[in-house]
């Protein structure tokens, strides 16, 4: 948050490392107490803003129609708000930064997000959408950038959701 152009996304060096660790009584609920005790406050309502590349749109539907069973409104950029909707996934559609305003940035800076997925590849892509993961972190908005982080994401707050979990000893 301290460097104004730093970006969110992990080289492979960072992606290696991790910063926490969770015991629970099964890979939710571990994961779960793993982004808490990272600071990772998982978001109980609200809504989720994704803005997916294309080769992430299929592997991620479960991600989406499982935010949606938890109550979240799903907001997308145009391409993937219509892959959602082509599915049976209710999602409003938002514009890209590049498209005018309001667009997807302004919605997030606005506090009507609670979790962003954005996941993308290429110089372009990327350079396109760091408006998008900078404010996330200006805001203390989750933003995950990778398809198995949303999968593994979506386990935690479902397990979350449940309020079914418990501290174990060593």
């Amino acid at each position: 948050k301290k460097f104004a152009e730093a970006d969110s996304v992990l080289g492979p060096e960072m992606k290696a490392s991790g910063e926490s660790w969770g015991r629970g009584s099964d890979y939710s609920e571990a994961l779960m107490k793993a982004f808490l005790s990272s600071h990772v406050k998982l978001p109980k309502n609200g809504e989720v803003f994704l803005s997916l590349r294309e080769k992430d749109k299929d592997v991620l539907l479960p991600v989406a129609k499982g935010l949606s069973d938890l109550g979240f409104t799903l907001s997308a950029t145009a391409g993937t708000a219509h892959f959602l909707y082509d599915n049976g996934v209710d999602c409003i559609p938002v514009k890209k930064v590049h498209e005018g305003r309001p667009h997807c940035v302004d919605r997030i800076r606005s506090g009507k997000v609670a979790l962003v997925i954005n996941t993308t590849s290429g110089r372009t892509a990327m350079e396109a959408s760091f408006s998008i993961r900078r404010s996330c972190t200006d805001f203390a908005i989750p933003c995950i950038t990778e398809d198995h982080a949303a999968e593994a994401l979506i386990l935690a707050m479902q397990k979350q959701d449940t309020g079914k979990f418990d501290v174990y000893p060593l």
